[in-house]
Formats: C-alpha cells, sequence, structure tokens
C-alpha cells in the first residue's frame, strides 16, 4: 500500500503489478529451463541471480510507475530462472540416494530465510519506508549470487545441445497466458470452483510443456503398452506438478484465509502475520522430520494433505471474542497445514529431481516451481478490498476456506494411498459430529478438543497405512513364494505322448505358496514318465528337499532306460542328502510311473505312498500295489531289486494319484475325509475340472486343511 501510494498506484495498477510478477515469473522459469539446456545450469543460476539483482535495485529506486513495472518483471524473470538453475543441477551435483537429505534440507533452510526476510523486510520498511523494504530481497539475491560464483557443484554446459521437448514454444506462450488469467480472474468475479478448474487446465498445460506430451490418462498416445510405459515414465512429474500447484494454492490461500479470519476476531493484521509465519515453521518441522526418516511420495500425500486438509477446515471454529486464544489456535493450526503441504514436496521433489531426464533436465525442472507459481495466483489475484468489506468477506472466505480443504483433499487421494487420506478425514469428521450431536458445539470449538480431532484422525490414518504396509509385504512375499513354487513344481501340458493328464496343487499354507508335495512329468523317446511324492515336512525346508528330489529326477529321467534303476538313483539321491544334512529322518513317499506309447497298462513302484485310485463308470477302487520302503531308506539297493506293477490303463478309466493331505483332511468330529466314496459324487467333467471340484469337496468336508495337497490325473488320449 505505501508502495502505491508513494507512486502514485491505482487498484488497476495494482493488479497489474500482481499480474506482471505471474508472467514475469511463469516465463522466467520457462526460458531458464530451456536455456539450463542450451547453456548449462551454472551459467542460467547465475546469470538469474545477477538479473535478480539488477532487477530489484531498479525495483527499489524506481521513481514512477513503468520503472517500477521494469524492475519487477526483471527481478522476478531472473529468481525464477535461478531457482530452475540450482533445480536441474540437483541431480548431477549429488547422489540419486543423497537428493532427499538435500531437499529436506533446503526447504527447511528456505522456510527458516523466509521466516527471517519477511520479518527483516517488515522492520525495514517501517524504519525507512517501502524502498528499503524492497532492498532486503536485493541484498540476499547479491549473497546468493557471490556465493554461486564459488560453488563448484553447480554442473557446466551439456556436452550435446538436445532440442526442446515437442511445441515447448507452444505450451509455454499457453501456460504463461493461463498464469495471467488466474491472476486476473477474480477482478473479474468468477468464482472460486471456476478458478480450481482453470488451474488443474493450467497444470496439465504445463506438464504437456515439460514432458513434450499430454498426460496418457487424457490423451491415449499410441497403443495401451505405450501409454502405460509413458505413465510410469512421468508419473514423477505429474506428482511434481499437482503437488507444487497445491503448496502454492494452500499457502496463498491460507494467507488470506488467517489474515480475515482473525481480525473478524478483534486479533489484528500482526496476528494474521503471526499466524501465517506458523505456515513457515511447519515446513521447517517437515523438512527436519524428512531429514531423519525418508517418507515414501504416497505415504507423506496421504498423511500430510489430509491432515492439512483437516487442519484448514478447523479454521472456521475459531472462538469469538477471544484474540489472544484465536491467534494461538490459528498458529498452531497453521504449523500443522505447512509439516503436511511440506512432508508432500519434500517426497515429490525428491522422486521427481531423481527422475530428471539427462537430454531435457532444465526444461523437466521448471515444471515445479511453474506449477507453484500457478497455485499461488489462483488465489492471490483476490483483490484485498474484496477480502476485507463487510459485505462481501464472510461469504468470500467461508468459500475459500472450504475450496482450500476440497483441494487438499483432491490432492491427498491423488498423490497418496486414497485409503489412508479417507482414514484421516473421517476419524476427524465423524469425531467431530460426536462430539457437537452429544453435547454442544461450543465445545467442539475447545482447543484441547480440536486437538483431539486432529491427532485421532492421524492414528487411525496412521494405523491404515502400517495396515496397508503389511498387506503390501504379505503380497510381496506371497508372489515371490509362488514364484519359487512354479519354478520348482513345473506345469506340464495337458497331453504329453499318449496321455491326458492334469496336476493341482494346493499348499497347506495358503499365504506362502510353499509346500512339501511335489510332482513332475518327463517325456523321453516314446516312454512318459511321472513322479509324485511327499517329502517329510511343510515349508521352506521341505521346499529345499523337494527341489533336490525333482533335479534328480529330470537329469536320470531321460538317460536311465529302467524304470526300478531310475527309483534306485531317486532312494540314493534322498540317503545322500540326508547323510549330509545329518538328518536321520529325512525320507519322501513317492509314485513313479511309466507309460510307453501304444500300451494299455502303466508301470508303477509305490514307494511308501498310497496308492493310486483307478476310477471308471461308477466305480472307484484302490489300485493294489507292493508298498516299498520309503525313498531315503536304501531298500532299491538291495537284492534282488524289486520290479515296478502293470497296471491296465483303458480307455474311459482316470488313474488318480494323491498325497495325504487329501485323505488325511477331517471333519468337526475327526472324521478322514472318505476319498472313495466322495469320488462317486463328483460331476463328470474334464480332468481339470474334477481335480478342482475334489479339492473344493474337501475343503467344505474340514475347516481347515492341515497338509498340502497334490493331485495328478491321467488318462489314454483317446478317452471321452
Amino acid at each position: 500500500m505505501r508502495t502505491a501510494s508513494s507512486l502514485g498506484m491505482d487498484a488497476t495498477d495494482r493488479a497489474a503489478s500482481q499480474i506482471l510478477v505471474v508472467v514475469a515469473s511463469l516465463a522466467g522459469v520457462l526460458a531458464g529451463g530451456r536455456a539450463a539446456d542450451v547453456w548449462g545450469t551454472r551459467r542460467v543460476a547465475v546469470s538469474g541471480l545477477a538479473a535478480a539483482c539488477v532487477g530489484g535495485a531498479g525495483l527499489a529506486a524506481a521513481p514512477i510507475v513503468w520503472a517500477y513495472w521494469a524492475g519487477l518483471l526483471v527481478q522476478s524473470a531472473g529468481v525464477m530462472a535461478a531457482v530452475v538453475g540450482f533445480l536441474a543441477s540437483v541431480p548431477v551435483a549429488h547422489l540419486t540416494g543423497r537428493i532427499r537429505h538435500q531437499v529436506a534440507g533446503a526447504f527447511a533452510a528456505l522456510a527458516a530465510a523466509l521466516i527471517a526476510g519477511v520479518g527483516l523486510a517488515l522492520v525495514a520498511e517501517q524504519v525507512g519506508g517501502w524502498r528499503a523494504g524492497e532492498s532486503v530481497p536485493v541484498l540476499l539475491c547479491l549473497a546468493l549470487f557471490i556465493a554461486s560464483l564459488r560453488l563448484h557443484s553447480l554442473t557446466g554446459p551439456p556436452t550435446q545441445v538436445r532440442p526442446a521437448p515437442d511445441r515447448f514454444a507452444v505450451h509455454g506462450v499457453l501456460v504463461v497466458l493461463l498464469g495471467a488469467g488466474l491472476q486476473a480472474t477474480p477482478l473479474r468475479n468468477w468464482a472460486d470452483a471456476q478458478v480450481v478448474v482453470l488451474l488443474a487446465l493450467a497444470l496439465t498445460v504445463l506438464f504437456a510443456c515439460a514432458c513434450g506430451q499430454w498426460p496418457a490418462w487424457l490423451v491415449r498416445m499410441g497403443t495401451r503398452n505405450t501409454a502405460e510405459s509413458s505413465t510410469r515414465r512421468h508419473a514423477p512429474v505429474s506428482a511434481a506438478v499437482t503437488a507444487g500447484g497445491v503448496w502454492g494454492f494452500g499457502q496463498s490461500a491460507l494467507a488470506t484465509v488467517l489474515l480475515v479470519l482473525l481480525s473478524e476476531r478483534g486479533a489484528g493484521q500482526a496476528a494474521g502475520l503471526i499466524a501465517f509465519a506458523g505456515f513457515g515453521a511447519g515446513f521447517v518441522v517437515a523438512g527436519l522430520v524428512c531429514l531423519r526418516r525418508a517418507v515414501t511420495q504416497r505415504t507423506a500425500s496421504a498423511l500430510g494433505l489430509t491432515l492439512a486438509a483437516v487442519s484448514v477446515s478447523l479454521l472456521s471454529t475459531l472462538p469469538h471474542h477471544q484474540p489472544f486464544l484465536a491467534t494461538t489456535m490459528a498458529t498452531a493450526l497453521a504449523v500443522v497445514v505447512g509439516t503436511g503441504i511440506a512432508m508432500a514436496q519434500v517426497a515429490s521433489v525428491t522422486e521427481y529431481l531423481a527422475a530428471l531426464p539427462s537430454d531435457s533436465r532444465g526444461v523437466t525442472a521448471a515444471a515445479y516451481p511453474a506449477a507453484v507459481v500457478l497455485g499461488g495466483a489462483a488465489i492471490s489475484g483476490i483483490p484485498y478490498e474484496t477480502v476485507i468489506t463487510n459485505a462481501t468477506r464472510v461469504a468470500t472466505i467461508n468459500q475459500l476456506l472450504w475450496i482450500t480443504v476440497v483441494v487438499l483433499a483432491l490432492a491427498a487421494v491423488l498423490l497418496g494411498r486414497s485409503a489412508v487420506a479417507l482414514a484421516v478425514a473421517g476419524a476427524a469428521a465423524v469425531q467431530y459430529v460426536l462430539v457437537t450431536v452429544l453435547s454442544e458445539p461450543r465445545y467442539a470449538q475447545r482447543p484441547l478438543s480440536l486437538a483431539v480431532f486432529v491427532l485421532s484422525g492421524v492414528i487411525v490414518g496412521i494405523a491404515v497405512w502400517i495396515r496397508g504396509r503389511q498387506s503390501e509385504r504379505l503380497a510381496r512375499t506371497v508372489a515371490g513364494a509362488t514364484a519359487l513354487q512354479q519354478a520348482v513344481l513345473r506345469h506340464p501340458p495337458a497331453h504329453v505322448g499318449d496321455l491326458r493328464l492334469a496336476c493341482l496343487y494346493l499348499p497347506a499354507t495358503t499365504d506362502s505358496g510353499i509346500g512339501g508335495d511335489f510332482y513332475d512329468v518327463a517325456r523321453t523317446d516314446h516312454t512318459t514318465r511321472i513322479l509324485l511324492g511327499d517329502v517329510r515336512g511343510k515349508g521352506l525346508d521341505a521346499l529345499g528337499i523337494v527341489n533336490d528330489v525333482l533335479g534328480c529326477f529330470r537329469s536320470r529321467a531321460y538317460d536311465t532306460p529302467d524304470l526300478t534303476e531310475l527309483a534306485t538313483h531317486l532312494d540314493r539321491h534322498i540317503a545322500r542328502t540326508a547323510a549330509a544334512r545329518n538328518d536321520t529322518e529325512l525320507f519322501a513317499t513317492a509314485l513313479l510311473l511309466e507309460h510307453h506309447d501304444h500300451s494299455d497298462e502303466v508301470r508303477i513302484f509305490n514307494c511308501g505312498h498310497l496308492p493310486p485310485v483307478l476310477l471308471g463308470q461308477q466305480r472307484a477302487e484302490e489300485v493294489a500295489l507292493p508298498v516299498l520302503l520309503p525313498l531315503g531308506f536304501a531298500a532299491l539297493t538291495q537284492q534282488p531289486r524289486p520290479a515296478p506293477t502293470s497296471v491296465p490303463l483303458q480307455p474311459g478309466t482316470i488313474l488318480l494319484l494323491s498325497t495325504d493331505g487329501l485323505s488325511e483332511a477331517r471333519n468337526a468330529s475327526g472324521a478322514f475325509y472318505p476319498l472313495l466314496p466322495r469320488l462317486l459324487h463328483i460331476p463328470a467333467g474334464d480332468l481339470p475340472d474334477l481335480l478342482r471340484s475334489l479339492v473344493a469337496d474337501a475343503q467344505q468336508w474340514t475347516h481347515r486343511l492341515t497338509d498340502d495337497i497334490a493331485l495328478i490325473a491321467i488318462t489314454p488320449r483317446g478317452s471321452p
């Protein structure tokens, strides 16, 4: 206001000054990004700071409005160009794993410097007028300029100049125009909801400007796979643009809301500035927290932005006629808002800077600071006279307050885990409603109640987040175990030689996908060999033995012409494994089958296993076989060696091999699953349907399977 009165500026001139700042900032950040790709980040950062010093000096000494505007343009463009230069140099100057520490420290230092700078500028303005206040930023830029000359971490020019992204100039001009429109829309009495829509459009165009293409969710680029890969590649840029827009929007909205709400409650403008300083303190807190602990972007956004939305909504409950209490509560809530927004910034910017492409690092780095400018422009254009006018301020501020809550909440859902965001907001809202209904609204507005609302939301959100992390770990464990099991147990084809077959495996610990049952099928010259068995134990310990047994079978099944010799090799291998492990109780029961092409019988060894079941028309019977000792007892090495038993396998019959996990399933009374009688009630179907129906029937018989189940069904290829 002092500047305007000194230079003779009216309301239109002041509005033009705000629009010029936005236009110059956006133009400076986009032009600086392109210049960083062409000339290097060092020249852009140093030149930008030099321009900021010159422009600031001209601004402070301006005798007329036009000179003031010229200095304002140069200073704004120079500052933003320097910001892009420093941002683009971060991935080169620091190891990727250290970027988080640099970003967190930078946010904490920036917030502390802004708080100190604003305070110093206010003091200087009170002492020496507006020109002294405008000189403070010039001195800060001069100090940074001198320091940047000695900063060796800034990189030089790139080795090869890359072309700018497609339509960079067109999109850049559109971003600048949209920014000017955002700054000017409140002057035309546009509704805030429309301003938010315009902000979303501006951020979308900014993304297209930085990445050279529109978001994949908006326009599919080529095939679906291309769109998905493009989305993954540009996801950090999209998240950073959204987070930056939320920062600018939330910061400007909070400053306006605090100023009016505290003035309305009799606290005055100074109290509004004190409360807004809490927003900067929240940035310091978030920076220090992120320095000590890594927080993912989704978690930081879900918890931080939702917590910020809840805190902004609680500003409407500031007490009347108690200026000190209202200021204290507003400051505390501003700290929470700043912490929440800053946590999302640190996490998003860390991933964003680590993913900057080497061929267009400067242009891509320009997206984030430009988004912050656009977000601030959507709010800071609200005329000060409109805000403080008695006739309109209540409706304007209430609308702005709840629009800010909606923007923060939507950003929390978009950038973070929606379950956590909804849990935080829902817990705080439900508790507030309960307190209001059960007692009185005035009790819900007490500081302790407000603290409990926020704290309860945080606790619920953290609990949901921890649960989500546990679910993710379990999902990764199950996926890894399933992949390991599938690598060990290879699923055979539906047709092998003259046989049709189906296999099914169900581990007892269904959450791990690993068990001690095994099967395999080997196809040699005119012969099909099948192995099904069960080793002692379950889980990972049993899986190691299963892998040894199957490895021996796969290596010997193709080179051993005699089935008896193959069984002997398996017996010896398990015995050697038991000796190596010093495990005297290690053994495996198994069925070993062999079928020659064009034969109507199979030859079977039963090594301590359950006998196979032969299924025909309305009949199910066990196949009578000599039962040998399990593999691992070296029984097959004794003379004379046993011979396999031939079992007829006619067309229309099915030979079912199973492990004891099926027959030993118990019901509530302790009765074992009656395999043969239940087989007669299984509906007719194909082999895979038969096995699935059998397992489903067993699961209905018992409340919980306690052992692994492996099933193989075989039938002649010509069977119906």
